[in-house]
């Protein structure tokens, strides 16, 4: 997924927005030794790793969160997570990979890294913060943006009726 990149992200982070709070969720393989590079880092007050996120609770952190981070290295396929913080209303800032760069580049090419590296990860999210920061109304509007894109371009009503249209498309072509 990445998440050693935003951990290693979050050094240079940390100094220029001492108050960022990151909250990691799962309870895959790698989360000991996520959380062992976080405090060989240093950064055990700006980490935390919450473990399993129940699919009911995710609604309540993405909502809680200023910014979505998907720091993913590797092909990802749809980018359900993507959707759903943008669902939330919450700013999304992802990597150029897969299915997130389609979703994003669709709604704001700002919102992607310019890579997968940690150095382009921690220069979008220190902007990002300190925008947020000098202008709080900016994150008001993005966080209405998000949720409006999500709801014209991926509800459920919106996928339904263009599946019917596509089956209908076909079924006039053979006929």
């Amino acid at each position: 997924m990445g998440i050693e990149n935003l951990i290693r992200a979050m050094q240079d982070i940390v100094k220029s927005v001492p108050d960022i709070y990151l909250i990691v969720g799962g309870a895959g393989p790698l989360k000991d030794d996520l959380a062992m590079m976080s405090r060989r880092l240093n950064l055990d007050h700006h980490i935390h790793f919450a473990g399993f996120i129940p699919e009911a609770a995710l609604p309540e952190y993405y909502q809680a969160a200023d910014i979505f981070v998907l720091p993913t290295i590797e092909l990802e396929g749809f980018g359900l997570v993507t959707l759903e913080a943008l669902a939330s209303g919450t700013p999304v800032l992802g990597t150029p990979v897969g299915g997130t760069q389609e979703i994003l580049s669709r709604f704001d090419s700002r919102f992607l890294f310019k890579d997968i590296s940690h150095e382009s990860i921690s220069g979008l999210l220190i902007e990002t913060c300190q925008e947020y920061r000098n202008q709080p109304d900016q994150l008001q509007i993005d966080s209405m943006r998000c949720r409006q894109f999500a709801e014209k371009y991926y509800s459920w009503e919106t996928n339904v009726a263009a599946t019917e249209a596509l089956f209908l498309e076909n079924i006039v072509k053979k006929s």
